[in-house]
């Protein structure tokens, strides 16, 4: 219980402190699409690479001093964005809390893991503290107001860090740069690769996207909690399936999801499609931990480079939103993001035909 409550505590912080990003450097500093794109691009870029240095760090290691030490740097990183006055200060602050917050989780996933097994679970508290952060931010509404409340949940995440047990720890010796574990997962990796990079080039407009359709703060995080709340209900169903499985339907509800948000007039109209959206996330995701959980032993290098990869897809898709919200709109970044989730799709599909195809492999991956 304690892991599941630093996962939320955690994810309430950081949901908190990311959710109006974009509409803070609009609003208050007058920054265009394009630097937007290059400020949520650039935490990405560090949250990149912290991902997998302590990801494999955690297995050479060992987990206890990772997981603490990133949990304590990102509660006081967030503390400095109430220093940002301009686009560029705000660019660099975010840098700090991207390398921050990329510390721990991953190995916070593979503690979980070697635990007892139950991903689907856990990955929802991650999305339950989503959903209230995202729902604290839109009630508070003022910015300084909101990196207070993100830094002291931080903080709270932090002590309970503090009491996990960890007893006698496995260590690996993993190469600093793992070619066999990359070409072991390299499916999944490139894969959630496109997909993901398609729904960041939404999420890099979609606060400002849903404010220009009528909806004030609070209505936008309330909107971002109904998917997160959608995602701590279907992750605690995904345990029972296998992985494969969760993984095709995670893909085929995205690119359904995707242009949807194309028919919304009014910013109320969008709820059905956050409920589809809660569904595409939960099974990809919990799909995909499973996936490289299950196939190898080094699971926080495995879990740290899940997380790097999902991190190159958001600095890829920020600024590719960026640049196609300026060119086309806010629909041609939905557009856009459909044809890449296809591709991905294809990718899993063509790597992993055989295993697909297998309902023996799939009963055993579910298990």
């Amino acid at each position: 219980m304690k892991a599941s409550s630093i996962q939320l505590l955690s994810s309430a912080g950081l949901s908190a402190s990311s959710l109006l990003i974009p509409n803070i450097a609009r609003d208050q500093f007058g920054s265009s699409s394009w630097e937007i794109g290059l400020v949520v691009a650039g935490y990405s870029a560090t949250a990149f690479m912290s991902s997998y240095v302590f990801g494999r760090f955690s297995d050479v290691h060992g987990r206890a001093f990772v997981l603490k030490l990133g949990i304590f740097l990102t509660a006081l990183a967030t503390l400095l964005q109430l220093l940002a006055n301009d686009t560029y200060t705000l660019m660099l602050i975010r840098l700090i809390v991207g390398l921050c917050s990329g510390i721990y989780p991953a190995t916070l996933l593979a503690y979980v893991y070697d635990k007892d097994k139950k991903i689907g679970r856990f990955t929802s508290y991650g999305s339950l503290g989503f959903g209230f952060g995202v729902f604290a931010a839109g009630a508070i509404g003022i910015y300084w107001g909101i990196f207070l409340f993100s830094s002291i949940v931080l903080f709270a995440s932090y002590s309970l860090a503090l009491f996990l047990p960890f007893g006698q720890e496995e260590h690996h010796k993993v190469p600093f740069f793992p070619v066999a574990i990359i070409k072991h997962n390299l499916s999944i990796y490139l894969s959630i690769m496109f997909r993901h990079t398609g729904a960041c080039m939404i999420w890099v407009i979609y606060p400002i996207f849903l404010a220009d359709l009528g909806a004030d703060p609070l209505f936008i995080g309330a909107i971002y909690a109904i998917n997160a709340f959608g995602q701590f209900v279907f992750m605690q169903l995904c345990d029972r399936y296998a992985g494969f499985l969760l993984i095709i339907v995670g893909f085929v509800m995205s690119i359904l999801t995707f242009p949807s948000y194309t028919l919304a007039t009014v910013y109320y109209e969008i709820i059905p499609a956050q409920i589809m959206l809660a569904l595409a996330w939960s099974t990809l995701y919990v799909g995909s931990v499973k996936f490289v959980m299950e196939r190898n032993d080094e699971k926080g290098t495995a879990a740290g480079l899940l997380q790097s990869t999902l991190s190159i897809s958001a600095i890829l898709g920020s600024v590719m939103g960026g640049v196609v919200a300026q060119l086309y709109g806010y629909h041609g970044c939905m557009y856009v993001a459909t044809f890449v989730a296809i591709i991905g799709l294809i990718i899993f599909v063509g790597h992993n035909r055989q295993r697909i195809g297998s309902s023996k492999n799939l009963n055993s991956a579910g298990q």
